[in-house]
């Protein structure tokens, strides 16, 4: 220790040297640090003042009510939220009776993705998505919106489906594009099977 001690002192020698003979540099590095923390701390208050702002001015929007899951008629209210708590698709009109594509929360702001647009089966699914009729007693009371896969005669035909209606025994159920064909040539056949997945 005593010898890093001594190293460092011999080190700094000529640094203090320097300053004792020139006091301006010393001025100039005490300088250069102010500057420096001054710039540092403008920058946050601005960040500060920005989302001050931006959490000051409010727009009114439409929120749940209540907790709704998918499939089920809208009940909203109208609420002004700061403008950082707005999402970027919110609705400027929810008309009554729409229905809910998928889970909404209480207090939560409704946007184009919540609501299905449009009737039938296939307005409740997702962009990129087919909706196809698989006709299984055995799920004929599973809920809207719960996820599931496509099975046929030993074979996954569709890893990642959604229930988006049910009408009796049929289900209807959106899955990706690619996998329409082979899904609804084996609903056609009666071989495929809906599986409930997490």
């Amino acid at each position: 220790m005593i010898v890093i001690r001594g190293v460092l002192m011999n080190l700094l020698r000529p640094v203090r040297l320097a300053l004792a003979k020139r006091p301006w540099i010393h001025w100039l590095v005490v300088s250069a640090l102010a500057a420096a923390v001054g710039l540092g701390v403008h920058t946050r208050l601005a960040a500060v003042d920005r989302a001050r702002e931006e959490w000051g001015d409010r727009r009114a929007v439409w929120v749940a009510a209540h907790d709704v899951a998918p499939g089920e008629p809208l009940d909203v209210v109208r609420r002004a939220l700061p403008l950082g708590a707005v999402p970027p698709r919110a609705v400027d009109d929810v008309e009554p009776g729409t229905i809910a594509r998928q889970h909404v929360t209480a207090g939560e702001p409704i946007t184009a993705v919540d609501l299905v647009l449009g009737v039938g089966p296939a307005a409740a699914a997702d962009e990129g998505s087919v909706v196809v009729p698989v006709s299984d007693p055995f799920v004929s009371s599973a809920p809207v919106g719960v996820r599931v896969a496509i099975y046929a005669e030993g074979l996954v035909l569709a890893p990642s489906a959604r229930i988006v209606a049910v009408d009796g025994d049929v289900v209807f159920v959106a899955v990706d594009e690619a996998d329409g064909p082979i899904v609804a040539a084996a609903a056609q056949l009666r071989t495929a099977s809906i599986v409930f997945t997490r």
